[in-house]
């Protein structure tokens, strides 16, 4: 319930005050039958007594009878005094009880926290070099090592987790907004430290499980691989159509050089593979997401530029206000009510004591 800039924050008891008045008409009622009664009692008392037949009577006999009868009278305006004052307190802790406060200024809005999951291939693969760093050859792997650091130090207020595969896929760092916790993870992560071979389908699908703890954020998925052959025993387009079941965007970032070109001349014994773009372009399509080509630090930093404008977080919040508490005001005017009659009460009794002596 609102009024103006003041708010109820419980109007529900504020019905009570309709019971309130009705129970102080009630004893108004009471008080006025009650006082009447006494009256009708005194008069007939008067009538009936036995000194109203005596013929000499003490002169202050009359004051004792007329006492009587003021004394009937202060009784009742007391009485309506009294349930005058009960109503007024009771009706101010019925207001401390509705909770009023006034709506103040505009709360900010909380960050724009995403949940971004980094899915990383450290299958055998990722020693193939065919990236070209200051003149040298380095490996698959060194080049996204390099490139992780950098991305995870622009993501300032968002959660990251790291899900590594091979073999099998295993989460190496749950979701955390530690950064150096990150950066530290990603610096220890080592080709073949999940075995051999790709299980790419089975990484997206731990990834969507993972992502399902939290539904009330933003969520991002972030694929870094050469998408070679798949071993495992879940294909990975499955694997993306449960991303798109479960509405998480799968971005994929090709690793390696998208041709035959940019193979090795020695290649140490591993048959080289060009990254598989067609694959992932596709698996980020069925999320509709999209697809980027890891050619050079260059590439990668527009790659996660894009990222970033197109997870923007969306998520549209009802605005919320700072509320000053006003309980205190009717609390502390019905105290002063009640100490200001009992005060005045108190007052009046003395006075009339040194008065009547009574």
């Amino acid at each position: 319930m609102i009024l103006g800039n003041t708010e109820f924050l419980h109007p529900g008891f504020l019905w009570l005050l309709p019971a309130l008045i009705l129970f102080a008409r009630l004893w108004w009622k009471s008080a006025a039958n009650s006082a009447a009664q006494r009256s009708n009692a005194e008069t007939l008392a008067t009538l009936i007594s036995p000194m109203s037949d005596l013929p000499v009577r003490h002169p202050l006999m009359t004051k004792i009878w007329t006492g009587s009868s003021t004394k009937t009278r202060h009784t009742n305006n007391n009485g309506m005094l009294d349930a005058i004052v009960t109503w007024l307190v009771l009706s101010c802790l019925v207001l401390a009880l509705a909770e009023p406060v006034r709506t103040g200024s505009k709360v900010p809005d909380p960050p724009q926290q995403r949940d971004i999951t980094f899915i990383v291939d450290t299958s055998v693969s990722m020693l193939l070099r065919d990236y070209v760093l200051d003149g040298q050859r380095i490996d698959r792997m060194s080049f996204l090592k390099s490139f992780l650091d950098r991305f995870v130090q622009q993501l300032e207020r968002d959660r990251i987790s790291v899900i590594v595969f091979g073999d099998s896929a295993y989460t190496m760092l749950p979701l955390n907004e530690d950064q150096a916790l990150t950066r530290r993870m990603i610096s220890r992560i080592k080709t073949t430290m999940a075995g051999r071979f790709n299980a790419l389908g089975e990484a997206i699908a731990l990834a969507v499980r993972e992502s399902e703890k939290s539904p009330e954020r933003r969520r991002v998925l972030v694929l870094f691989t050469d998408a070679d052959e798949s071993t495992d025993s879940i294909s990975p387009i499955t694997a993306a159509e449960l991303a798109h079941q479960a509405e998480l965007p799968l971005y994929t970032v090709a690793i390696g050089a998208a041709s035959y070109d940019a193979a090795e001349e020695e290649l140490a014994g591993l048959i080289y593979r060009p990254a598989n773009t067609e694959l992932l372009k596709k698996l980020a399509k069925l999320t509709d997401a999209k697809s980027y080509q890891a050619g050079d630090k260059q590439a990668l930093d527009e790659a996660v530029a894009d990222i970033d404008q197109r997870e923007k977080y969306r998520k549209e919040l009802p605005p919320r206000f700072y509320y000053i508490p006003l309980y205190p005001i009717p609390l502390i005017l019905s105290l002063l009510i009640l100490s200001l009659y009992q005060f005045v009460r108190f007052g009046c009794s003395h006075f009339r004591w040194r008065i009547t002596g009574d």
